[in-house]
């Protein structure tokens, strides 16, 4: 076999490869792209008595079916109060409660900024006094 007719059909198999990817291509059914599907709505049923709308937020209701059809809610809207309170770390209580320091650590307030002036017992604090966040070293 010539070099020419290796070529040829070298070309010819690619031509054949890509053709036949194009009808597998076009024989799928269309576009079922993920951008277009719906948004899926998930309700978990818990003790409270709130509901959630497919915008997100809350909707207040004794005893709806969506949320398992618990009584009004106080006790799990007096913990979630709890929670957002600011603890002795500057953080609120939830935040603590998930991101708790080793103990005897001390953590900057939320609200300190990268090269602010901070206590340099405080992790992420140099010995200068300047705030740079590197707590791992």
């Amino acid at each position: 076999m010539s070099a020419n007719a290796s070529l040829v059909a070298g070309v010819a198999t690619l031509v054949l490869a890509i053709g036949v990817g194009v009808l597998i291509g076009r024989s799928s059914g269309g576009s079922s792209n993920a951008a277009n599907t719906a948004p899926q709505i998930i309700r978990v049923g818990g003790g409270e008595g709130s509901e959630v709308g497919s915008v997100g937020k809350a909707k207040e209701g004794k005893g709806s079916a969506g949320a398992g059809g618990g009584k009004g809610g106080t006790a799990t809207k007096k913990k979630a109060k709890e929670k957002t309170q600011i603890g002795k770390s500057g953080a609120t209580k939830a935040t603590e409660e998930a991101y708790e320091p080793a103990p005897g650590v001390k953590i900057a307030p939320p609200e300190q900024k990268l090269g602010g002036k901070c206590d340099p017992s405080v992790a992420g604090c140099s010995k200068s006094g300047k705030f740079e966040g590197e707590f791992f070293e």
